[in-house]
């Protein structure tokens, strides 16, 4: 699954248990909506972890495993048989495991095909859970959290295994606790409520609301878009640069992230000023 983030340190920051903690403070980190979550996954279980195993299966694998008892079954392969009890592979180190095992959580439990040693955990006790949805908006309670997933899996087509993600930055207003750094961008499927999303943003008074939403509108192309991006070719935003000479310029990103997308399209436009120096001159 391809995943646009323009970063440069790359933390999953959702998912507690998904990857070992990182030791040191990164500059950007991650978080994964429960959309993409649940939508990207071919498993979503309720369940237990009520064993953790470490040693190698004798003649077979040499990898880890848990064993979860499932209490609900949200979201499974069409052909697949489903069990009261699942066995798992992890990879090491399985001590975050453990842990959950003896506190003996009730978990939301995503496996994915793709990541099959990876299975991702939302510990449901209260005063754990702080889970971002695609709109930003933060669950806090393990009924929020599994009425959202079972609306998210409601309106997902069976056929549909996967989509492709974008990453948004989270607003700074946004109080999501994640203490993984001053700055955090968020994963969110390429749908129908991120057009809805981006299509909101192109009014927006913040210049990188309406730069991203050219770009994330690329994805939905349509004659209201269509419409919508041309509008953008005379874009008032910039933001500065300095150029070779060691001059400022004014690059206009919203003009040409629609200008992008618009071509993208095969749509014939002209290509509008994008970048201008102190003189005035188009480059």
């Amino acid at each position: 699954m391809r995943r646009i983030c323009r970063i440069s340190v790359v933390v999953l920051a959702f998912a507690l248990f998904a990857s070992d903690h990182a030791t040191a403070q990164p500059l950007v980190y991650t978080a994964e909506s429960l959309e993409s979550w649940i939508i990207n996954a071919d498993r979503v279980w309720i369940a237990r972890i009520v064993r953790v195993r470490d040693e190698p299966i004798p003649g077979g694998s040499e990898k880890p495993g848990i064993t979860i008892a499932v209490e609900e079954t949200l979201k499974y392969p069409i052909f697949e048989q489903r069990h009261e009890k699942m066995g798992l592979f992890v990879e090491h180190p399985t001590a975050r495991f453990k842990d959950v095992e003896e506190r003996s959580s009730r978990l939301l439990i995503a496996h994915s095909d793709h990541h099959q040693f990876s299975p991702k955990l939302i510990e449901l006790t209260p005063g754990k859970v702080e889970v971002l949805r695609a709109d930003f908006t933060i669950l806090r309670t393990p009924e929020a959290v599994l009425q959202a997933a079972r609306e998210i899996i409601g309106r997902v087509p069976p056929n549909v295994r996967q989509l492709h993600t974008v990453c948004l930055t989270i607003p700074p207003d946004v109080p999501f606790d994640s203490k993984r750094g001053p700055h955090g961008q968020l994963i969110v499927p390429v749908d129908e409520p991120l057009e809805t999303l981006a299509i909101g943003w192109l009014d927006s008074e913040n210049y990188s609301s309406r730069s991203k939403a050219a770009e994330v509108l690329r994805y939905f192309k349509s004659e209201a878009n269509i419409d919508r991006l041309r509008g953008l070719l005379q874009d008032t935003g910039y933001s500065e640069q300095l150029a070779d000479d060691r001059t400022r310029t004014k690059y206009y990103g919203v003009r040409d992230q629609a200008y992008q997308t618009l071509k993208a399209w095969g749509i014939n436009v002209e290509r509008p000023v994008i970048i201008e120096s102190n003189r005035g001159q188009d480059q």
